[in-house]
């Protein structure tokens, strides 16, 4: 009986662990006008922590074959509000959601994982 008992396996939960940094979430919106122009509304959420991934060749691959520059790849708690027309803030430097994929691990935790690319032209709702 002693010997059963070294090699059981507890059923033990692995929490996620965000803690690479935290960003700012915005939304991308147009202007009325007959000309619209894109600028970005600050959501008022508070910052969202998260883990970064690493990016593989492949998606590497796919994404300059596209002419996408690929940022980051994170992984945050479950939102589903985000998509692809939100753009996020990480220190001082803005991307675009590429991607957002939303599953449930195989410890049962809701995740989204993020892949994001380079956004250049930045306006503010303020700005207009």
């Amino acid at each position: 009986m002693r010997g059963n008992m070294l090699t059981y396996k507890q059923n033990i939960t692995s929490l996620p662990v965000y803690n690479d940094g935290y960003f700012k979430l915005f939304e991308i919106k147009q202007t009325s006008d007959k000309f619209a122009m894109e600028y970005l509304h600050d959501l008022k959420k508070p910052k969202v922590w998260f883990e970064e991934l690493s990016i593989s060749d492949r998606l590497r691959f796919d994404a300059e074959e596209r002419k996408k520059n690929i940022t980051y790849k994170i992984r945050i708690p479950q939102m589903k509000e985000i998509n692809s027309l939100c753009v996020v803030k990480i220190g001082q430097e803005y991307h675009k959601v590429f991607n957002a994929y939303h599953f449930t691990n195989k410890e049962g935790f809701k995740q989204t994982d993020l892949t994001l690319e380079e956004y250049p032209r930045v306006k503010l709702e303020e700005e207009l």
